[in-house]
């Protein structure tokens, strides 16, 4: 965002948004008695279409660049507000005087939508999974910005960091930086860096995840201030940010020559592409002018170009408009912004919709929907310790929206509902229907909710919501007694409605912080990302803004604060039995106490089939028990011998084990002497002599104590034996099989 206007009373002043668009078609007016409904909601082509080529570039060329360009002065990127809040045109208003508004600090005037107590949900608040620092201000060269623009996205393998500063790309699993960090200049750096050029001065980066296509995607504006403007988007060349970037420049006032744009807008759906921003004028008016959108066709950005970009613009509509980023199957997609009222001093507020549609792209202006009243107090700047300077929170601006389910949800931060002159901030979030969007606004949204503090101001919250229908926020907050720190929190949908689970910090601040540089204000923001994990839809990533370590001095001088950004992972409470699923079978199926949010641990499957004759057990690598058959043991062969007590005759036999054999079985057999010389046409009458080591001779022995009769001998055979099978007990001389004709018990 850029410079803040010069109007002493902007955050209090009401602006009348003309009823006739310069594009984009009035919402209509109310439907009062005795008046006929609204007519039909008109679609709007775009302004202009064209095509733009872009340009391939590798992480090895943006090093290069950084190594080239030159070191800039630390620099400020100055905030700029549009006018409001803005009269609704006609819907909303009823006739009359202005509403009666609560002086005494209730917020109870007639007419108020308060957010009212904001009990803590049942669940509790998520333990981090993940944790670890992303860039740092500290560690940079001098190329310094304030503030950051937090930005981030997880991918399938990495994160993607993007700040004012740089971009760089970590180690989804260490934290470790895999490429970075390169200074965002460097990383547009291919669409030209000399005065005028789309990569001499980019600001207000922006980047997603799109789950649909498996790519990164990112944007930023660049220029501005009376240098030529411009609008620029990649595209990364696989789900691997690694491999490279696709870039392109849109040139942001080639049809409204003598503007520029700020504060980038960045959503997406399966076949396009949306940035939104705020158009001024100029110095030295430097005036609001009105809003852009841009819509490029994803098919042509996916090819890597020429890239199809339509182009829209609306003097009426208000400004800071934050296009959707959907989940799901979904034909239309969606943009909100807020700051409308019906009154001149009203704290009664409503959320604008606009809806884009195919075949087209076509825009149209869906009206309003009703959220909790705000602006009881202008919205002050958040205490800090050690440092009389505060931080500077920016207005209540909507920072990011999805929809999902059909659903769109969104947040920003707002003062809190007392009428105190303090304008103490807390996150303000959205779930609206754009089914209830109406001309009139008479509808207010199906749920909100706000996460406040009794002594904690919280700012520049993102939202997401995960493939469970959980919600999670991230933010940044302070008191007197807590430096610059980041949050998180987060609801299951069993949760009671409009409650947060109790607020955990993801990184405390570690000092002052009072950066200012070219600029007047002590800047921080100006939004944070809160992302879903592609790879399981479930889990959620925060990157959010803290303090670090004051470098070169403390407050009360200058310059001396550092920021910091922390990436941490988490999921909310579970819901369905799914949502504790981590994928392993041979651990068992975890379940969900859907009181607590709490996953339990199973008990690990016995794989047992009923049968005695396989091997159970289960393989982690195949995710399944698996039945192998024992097999039946081996034969013994000439292993076993055998020795006689020449003085009583007995008989002792051994041999070596086998596998698969547990027991053993021995047989004899009785031959008349005569013949013993032609045994391989003998008859073989052997019998079991002993069962399983009956006797208790020893695994792999056994002992016959009478002798032969006379003229006869004894000859022996073993057999192993399992609970399934008893093997053979070896060959004849003529190869065949020598059977059991009196086989031991099977099995014993």
């Amino acid at each position: 965002m850029r410079e803040r206007l010069s109007v002493s009373h902007a955050r209090k002043r009401v602006w009348v948004a003309a009823a006739a668009l310069a594009m984009l078609v009035a919402a209509g007016t109310a439907v009062l008695p005795g008046q006929q409904p609204e007519q039909a909601r008109t679609a709007t082509p775009p302004a202009h279409t064209y095509r733009l080529r872009g340009i391939a570039v590798t992480h090895q060329d943006m090093r290069r660049f950084d190594a080239l360009l030159q070191p800039k002065t630390p620099r400020a990127v100055r905030f700029r507000e549009v006018p409001g809040p803005l009269l609704m045109s006609g819907p909303g208003q009823a006739p009359g005087a202005p509403a009666p508004q609560d002086v005494a600090g209730s917020g109870s005037a007639p007419g108020s939508l308060l957010p009212g107590p904001a009990p803590a949900s049942i669940s509790p608040t998520p333990p981090l999974i993940s944790s670890f620092p992303g860039m740092l201000d500290i560690v940079l060269d001098n190329n310094r910005v304030i503030p950051p623009d937090t930005q981030g996205a997880a991918g399938p393998t990495h994160l993607v960091s993007l700040t004012n500063r740089g971009y760089a790309v970590l180690d989804r699993t260490t934290g470790a930086f895999d490429v970075g960090p390169i200074s965002l200049q460097a990383f547009w750096a291919a669409l030209g860096t000399g005065a005028g050029q789309p990569a001499a001065d980019p600001f207000d980066p922006k980047v997603l995840y799109d789950q649909y296509s498996g790519r990164f995607v990112v944007a930023s504006d660049s220029g501005g201030d009376g240098a030529p403007s411009w609008v620029l988007v990649g595209i990364s060349m696989g789900s691997d940010p690694t491999l490279g970037w696709t870039l392109f420049a849109i040139d942001a006032d080639a049809t409204s020559p003598g503007q520029f744009a700020d504060f980038t807008g960045l959503g997406l759906d399966p076949t396009s592409v949306y940035i939104s921003d705020n158009m001024f004028n100029n110095p030295p008016a430097a005036t609001f002018a009105g809003a852009k959108f841009w819509v490029v066709d994803k098919a042509s950005l996916l090819a890597g170009g020429p890239i199809t970009v339509s182009e829209f613009f609306s003097s009426a509509v208000g400004g800071n408009w934050r296009p959707a980023h959907t989940f799901g199957a979904t034909a239309v997609n969606y943009a909100v912004n807020e700051g409308w009222t019906d009154h001149a001093n009203s704290t009664h507020r409503w959320v604008r919709v606009e809806r884009f549609s195919y075949p087209g792209p076509l825009i149209t202006d869906l009206g309003f929907i009703r959220v909790a009243d705000y602006g009881f107090d202008p919205l002050g700047k958040a205490p800090q310790p050690g440092c009389a300077q505060l931080i500077d929170t920016g207005d209540t601006r909507l920072l990011n929206a999805l929809l999902r389910g059909g659903q769109i949800w969104t947040t920003g931060h707002v003062d809190d509902p007392v009428h105190d002159g303090v304008g103490k901030s807390e996150v303000a979030w959205y779930q609206i229907d754009p089914v209830l969007v109406n001309a009139s606004g008479s509808n207010a949204v199906g749920q909100q909710g706000r996460v406040g503090d009794p002594v904690r101001w919280y700012y520049y919250p993102s939202i997401a919501v995960n493939d469970s229908g959980c919600v999670a926020l991230g933010f940044s907050g302070s008191d007197s007694g807590t430096f610059g720190s980041a949050f998180y929190t987060a609801r299951r949908p069993t949760d009671t409605a409009g409650t947060m689970a109790p607020v955990g910090m993801l990184k405390g601040g570690v000092d002052s912080y009072y950066v200012t540089f070219s600029g007047t204000l002590n800047r921080w923001g100006d939004y944070s990302a809160t992302e879903v994990d592609p790879t399981d839809g479930r889990t959620f990533w925060t990157v959010q803004e803290f303090a670090g370590q004051q470098s070169g001095g403390a407050c009360p001088m200058k310059d001396t604060g550092r920021w910091g950004t922390w990436w941490g992972s988490f999921r909310c409470g579970c819901v369905a039995n799914a949502d504790c699923d981590d994928g392993v079978f041979c651990n068992g199926a975890e379940t969900c106490d859907s009181t607590s949010g709490a996953c339990l641990a199973s008990t690990p499957p016995t794989c047992n089939d009923g049968n005695s004759c396989t091997a159970d057990s289960c393989d982690a690598s195949a995710n399944a028990c698996v039945h192998t058959p024992i097999p039946v043991p081996g034969q013994v062969g000439d292993t076993i011998q055998e020795t006689q007590d020449p003085a009583t005759g007995a008989a002792t036999i051994t041999w070596s084990a086998i596998v698969s054999a547990t027991i053993y079985n021995t047989y004899r057999g009785t031959i008349p002497v005569n013949l013993l010389r032609s045994r391989g046409v003998s008859p073989y009458d052997h019998v079991c002599f002993e069962s399983a080591d009956s006797a208790g001779n020893g695994a792999t022995l056994s002992r016959d104590a009478g002798p032969p009769a006379a003229g006869t001998a004894f000859y022996y055979l073993v057999d192993g034996e399992n609970t399934c099978a008893e093997g053979a007990l070896g060959n004849a001389p003529d190869g065949s099989v020598t059977p059991n004709s009196s086989p031991c018990p099977t099995p014993p």
